[in-house]
């Protein structure tokens, strides 16, 4: 039997490390057990740190090698491949031996530049860019070291490297070994490398075999979006608000509803004093109020912004994809509106880096490799790192029920059961080796509800009797929640989204009155009275979908709620009021008087909040987000008045452009 491995690499020069995890699931996957050291030191780049590995890595990916399968107990052929490459900017600017995202040399040509950023031709149509080579990238590195072995001039070699595009940090590094001409034996030692295996004197990553540097190097959106375009628009945004506006924000922020966001309690006050040195974190729960909070205090010119990037994050952050088509579709018309308006408002923000793709991933091993480092004696630390991996490894290998081969004996042998129940049994040691022990439980049978610490009623009204015809021998409680899965508690006087009750029908939106439920010993009931939400327009203040309760009541069972849904009071139209409450006491201690949001929940209008980073398919499908095609002609307006802006804030702005196709006029 052959199993092939897909590995994700990763490094990142913080911590030094150089790591490796098997393709698994997500949930698998990211586990501290799933991933596994390679190499480390606080000399050593990266590149070189992979040069030993990288020959191995071809011979294994081409032969394999035989591995004892547990899980069938029988030798297999286990042929590896390398996946992804997944690191930080600068990082991976080093793995693909490009330059690191800048901004602009040539304001001169920033028209120009600007379209080509939106991937639009001077007409305003979209445009096949050209896709880097890797095969090109290695051939333009190899170019730039000839043109210094024949002696080219310093800045005809620098021009050349700018114009290519590529950056060669270990062959940088035997250039400047031969400039300074002092390490003889070093030097020779290249000299000789160049007669026979001039390959070791470049980036290994070109010799990996099934590895394209600019394909497997893939986007990862901590950076590129929350600590990249949302920290710049966010901090803009503070930055232009006067002290009463900050207040109003907190006011929002603390009265904001997380119904089915799975997110922590806001902290208001601390998202706006310290929005300088905020998290990802917390830039995911500010994009996820941020239409409903920042709206109110910003001119309506800005909503457009703001709401593009709403969508865009909802879409990026999507984890289950059931239509992969539309997905894309809908991921590509997101950017383009997104940067359209972005550019619109002032074209000065693609000078900044951070709206250029680049990526970091799996950042959260850091800490292990900071942890064994803790227990080094500092004269040999990365030695001293690489021991403690190696114990770690042995150990985790042997307790997993490892096999171990006596080439001699010719026989196997593996821990005892004895031995292994160490692991197996004690949730702790499966902690400290990096398993969450969560995902081994048992299947708990969803949707359910625990009756411990609910207070329940049991009520003889109307819709009492109806539920209780249903099942008229059992004893019915009302309760206050019940968890629709592992990641999902659904509460009553909550919204949630419903499967469709006939054949023809669409999924709808309803508002839980009461839940009622009845634990029999074979298995639990829970129907759920709702009150069904009727879909409006798209909201012109919001620019989500609007929705009102409707008279229409009926009885839903729990096993058809597809999931939670969040929506908003349309506080804008129901003219809601921020007045200031009196102080309250927070951990014995009594605080100041805050202001909050008093709801007037006589108006019946709610918005839908399509910027949810919880079910989004869920909330999409009842809020039909328009997706009109963009025209050439908004296109070249979009850039032209980004320019026009950029030119009066800057006094060495670019010329914005005079003129367009007169065919799109």
């Amino acid at each position: 039997m052959i199993r092939h491995v897909p590995l994700n690499f990763y490094a990142d020069d913080t911590s030094g490390n150089l790591s490796k995890q098997s393709g698994l699931p997500p949930h698998f996957s990211n586990l501290e057990l799933n991933t596994f050291f390679v190499g480390t030191s606080n000399i050593a780049s990266a590149l070189e740190l992979f040069t030993p590995v990288n020959e191995e890595l071809n011979k294994i990916s081409t032969t394999g090698f035989s591995a004892f399968d547990f899980s069938i107990q029988e030798d297999v052929l286990v042929l590896p491949v390398v996946l992804l490459f997944m690191a930080d900017s600068p990082m991976h600017a080093e793995i693909t031996s490009t330059m690191s995202p800048n901004i602009s040399l040539q304001p001169c040509r920033i028209s120009v530049y600007v379209e080509k950023f939106l991937g639009r031709n001077l007409n305003g149509f979209l445009f096949q860019t050209e896709l880097r080579s890797w095969t090109a990238t290695k051939d333009n590195v190899y170019y730039t070291w000839e043109m210094i072995q024949r002696g080219a001039p310093k800045t005809q070699i620098q021009k050349s490297i700018t114009e290519l595009g590529v950056k060669d940090v270990l062959n940088q590094a035997v250039i400047k070994i031969l400039k300074e001409n002092q390490d003889t034996k070093l030097i020779f030692k290249i000299n000789k490398f160049q007669e026979e295996k001039i390959q070791e004197l470049f980036n290994p990553f070109f010799e990996l075999k099934g590895f394209d540097g600019h394909k497997d190097t893939p986007v990862e959106v901590l950076h590129v979006v929350l600590l990249g375009v949302l920290k710049y628009l966010y901090r803009d945004l503070i930055s232009s608000l006067s002290i009463g506006k900050k207040d109003e924000l907190v006011a929002r922020l603390q009265s904001f509803d997380t119904n089915n966001l799975n997110i922590p309690s806001i902290k208001a006050k601390y998202l706006v004093q310290h929005y300088s040195s905020l998290l990802g974190k917390d830039f995911k729960i500010l994009i996820q109020t941020a239409p409903f909070v920042i709206f109110p205090l910003i001119e309506e010119s800005r909503h457009q912004i703001w709401i593009s990037l709403c969508h865009l994050c909802s879409v990026i952050f999507q984890t289950h994809i059931s239509d992969l088509p539309k997905y894309l579709s809908l991921l590509h018309y997101f950017t383009q509106d997104f940067l359209l308006r972005l550019i619109s408002s002032n074209a000065q923000w693609i000078n900044n880096p951070k709206f250029h793709i680049y990526s970091t991933s799996f950042e959260s091993y850091n800490g292990v490799v900071r942890q064994a480092s803790i227990h080094s004696n500092r004269q040999s630390p990365s030695h001293d790192i690489a021991n403690n991996f190696q114990n770690y490894s042995a150990l985790r290998f042997c307790l997993s029920g490892g096999n171990l081969k006596a080439q001699d004996l010719n026989s196997n042998s593996y821990q005892s059961y004895q031995g292994r129940s160490i692991f197996i049994k004690i949730p702790t040691i499966q902690k400290l080796l990096g398993l969450d022990p969560q995902i081994f439980k048992a299947k708990q049978n969803f949707p359910c509800f625990k009756l411990k610490n609910q207070a329940t009623e049991n009520n003889h009204d109307e819709v009492t009797l109806c539920i209780k015809r249903k099942s008229p021998n059992s004893d019915w409680h009302k309760i206050q929640s019940f968890e629709l899965d592992k990641h999902q508690k659904i509460k009553s006087k909550s919204f949630i989204s419903v499967k469709p009750q006939q054949p023809n029908q669409n999924s709808f939106i309803a508002y839980i009155i009461d839940i009622w439920a009845v634990d029999d010993i074979s298995h639990q009931k829970i129907h759920l009275h709702c009150q069904q939400c009727q879909i409006l327009q798209i909201d012109t203040f919001y620019g989500m979908r609007a929705s009102k309760k409707n008279s229409t009541e009926e009885i839903v069972s729990a096993r058809n709620v597809i999931s939670g849904f969040n929506v908003q009071h349309h506080c804008v139209g129901a003219k809601c009021l921020i007045k200031r409450t009196l102080a309250r006491k927070v951990e014995q201690q009594q605080t100041d008087m805050m202001l909050e949001v008093h709801h007037n929940h006589d108006f019946n209008l709610y918005v839908i909040n399509t910027a949810s980073l919880r079910a989004q398919e869920a909330h999409h499908a009842p809020a039909r987000i328009p997706t009109p095609e963009i025209q050439a002609l908004d296109a070249l307006n979009a850039v032209h008045d980004g320019l026009s802006e950029w030119k009066k804030n800057k006094s060495n702005a670019p010329e914005s452009m005079t003129s367009i196709d007169p065919s799109l006029q």
